[in-house]
């Protein structure tokens, strides 16, 4: 049966294109007498026909797109995808035979692997004919078959293909508000929750909404994650630096905003917002709680927004250090809906889940009037809803399996097993960049990056200078080409006057690990002595 529709199919399309070239013939026929007559008719038309201009330009493109940057896939990720290709297209025309990938949050690009758990039940999710299979019990667990049909049940018509609700499915708002209110030990509210494709959206949501023009600025930390920049660019804002402070291993001090935020009510700047990313993204650091409550006073006194970036919350590696998300921190404070507004972000693109491809998200918005709220879930609807799979992640994400579950000691297993790789991975490259001369890290307390200072001699700035480039993008262009390893310059991030630095992620595979280091620590050798002063 399926050869005989397949027959078919191809004698259609033979005779479908038979009939186009006929078609196309004729209609060729027929513009060339007309453009023969045309010339007949006006001998100097061609002539005196004006000449074309393109229809846009860069020059006439939206000014705040041409502002807006982005470091983690700028020109250093060009370069090294031309490299890959020449190295596929003619392998050993390198003095490497891989591009090594440290430029990205992207965990399952470089070999990590799904969370079975979570990967059945979007299967199941997706194709429920086969829960009703006898098969099926044998190839998926008792508890992600069971999952999957509570999810879709929640579903209308039980359809991951449809659009749901603007704010996403209210059963997935609900599970996700529940493993709030476990996590933190306060009550969570699912009208509170917005589903997003990834935390990216619900920043750009929130700057759209807070942003009127560039008279109004969003306090951020500097190094910070060059979403903030580029969408604050993006819709007209501006971008007010606070400081992080490397010797006290990027420390958040509220002296250090308190004094940026004066500095820009000076200039005219209306100061709407405040970002804090904890864990911090380049810098690893994990807030201390004592240092959170400090920033919610500060945000409460002050009449801020408090954006909290808290995608990595599952990725903390020191023993000393553990994530508290600032809802739990100002609602401990006994502040309540009425005394602080605060948007929280989260993703199922990083912790130890790495969906990154899924696309999956949510911002949870507190302390807004009943007002402000229609105007953010409008914005949401033009947007109509975020996928349905990332939904889904979501909901697991905030709702793994609990002890007694059928899943619960292989995901514990594969948990456990890439978070303390993760950490495994990050102290052996923090050593090995405080080994080398002229460059610092701190500890890597969590995410998924170290963010090293490095001492460039002033013979390598000058070269930097003359190649026209910033001199931390110097080097690491120079260590891509002669290593196939690939990092991000720290100027893509921001950074003190005068520093430099560059942005490096844990994520490749562990058995990758000890590569980079001898390739890195072999570079930076040849590079210092050649630069010597």
């Amino acid at each position: 049966m399926r050869r005989f529709v397949i027959g078919r199919g191809r004698n259609f399309l033979n005779r479908s294109h038979q009939q186009n070239l006929l078609s196309s013939s004729s209609s060729h026929c027929q513009s060339r007498f007309l453009s023969s007559t045309s010339v007949i008719d006006s001998p100097s038309s061609s002539s005196m026909a004006p000449t074309s201009s393109p229809a846009i330009t860069v020059d006439s493109l939206n000014p705040k797109v041409l502002k807006c940057e982005y470091a983690v896939r700028g020109e250093i990720v060009s370069i090294a995808q031309r490299l890959q290709q020449e190295l596929q297209t003619n392998p050993g025309s390198h003095s490497f035979d891989e591009i090594l990938y440290c430029n990205i949050g992207n965990p399952q690009s470089l070999g990590q692997q799904p969370i079975t758990f979570f990967r059945e039940v979007l299967a199941l999710c997706d194709h429920p004919s086969i829960l009703d299979r006898s098969e099926t019990q044998g190839l998926f667990s008792a508890d992600s078959i069971e999952r999957a049909w509570q999810i879709l049940d929640q579903i209308p018509g039980r359809a991951t293909g449809a659009y749901s609700h603007s704010q996403g499915i209210k059963g997935l708002r609900d599970t996700i508000a529940a493993g709030i209110e476990a996590r933190d030990g306060f009550p969570a509210d699912p009208n509170d929750i917005f589903l997003t494709d990834g935390a990216s959206p619900a920043v750009h949501m929130m700057m759209q909404l807070l942003i009127r023009s560039e008279n109004d600025g969003i306090l951020c930390p500097i190094p910070q994650y060059p979403l903030y920049s580029a969408s604050i660019a993006l819709h007209g804002g501006t971008l007010v630096p606070y400081y992080l402070d490397e010797a006290t291993g990027w420390g958040l001090e509220t002296s250090e905003v308190k004094k940026q935020l004066e500095a820009a009510k000076a200039k005219g700047i209306t100061v709407r917002a405040l970002v804090v990313i904890n864990p911090g993204n380049p810098t690893g650091q994990v807030l201390a709680e004592e240092n959170q409550r400090a920033i919610v006073d500060f945000c409460k006194k002050e009449g801020l927004v408090l954006l909290a970036d808290e995608v990595y919350q599952e990725n903390v590696y020191v023993p000393e250090k553990k994530f508290h998300s600032f809802k739990k921190v100002s609602r401990s404070m006994g502040y309540g809906e009425k005394d602080i507004s605060l948007v929280s972000f989260q993703s199922v693109s990083k912790g130890y889940y790495g969906e990154c491809g899924k696309r999956g998200g949510y911002m949870e918005v507190t302390g807004f009037s009943a007002e402000v709220r229609e105007q953010i879930y409008k914005v949401a609807s033009v947007n109509l809803c975020s996928n349905i799979s990332g939904q889904i992640l979501a909901s697991l994400v905030m709702s793994p399996p609990k002890v007694g579950d059928e899943s619960y000691e292989s995901y514990c297993a594969e948990r456990d097993g890439i978070l303390s790789s993760l950490a495994r991975r990050a102290k052996t490259l923090e050593d090995a960049f405080n080994s080398l001369e002229g460059i610092t890290c701190n500890k890597a307390e969590g995410a998924m990056y170290l963010f090293p200072r490095i001492q460039l001699p002033e013979k390598a700035i000058k070269a930097a200078e003359a190649e026209k480039t910033v001199p931390d993008a110097f080097y690491c262009r120079r260590l891509l080409n002669a290593t196939g390893i690939v990092l991000v310059p720290g100027s893509g991030f921001g950074q003190v006057p005068g520093t430099w630095h560059f942005r490096c992620t844990i994520l490749p595979q562990e058995d990758k690990i000890p590569a980079i280091v001898t390739r890195l620590t072999d570079f930076h050798k040849n590079f210092m002595d050649k630069f010597r002063n």
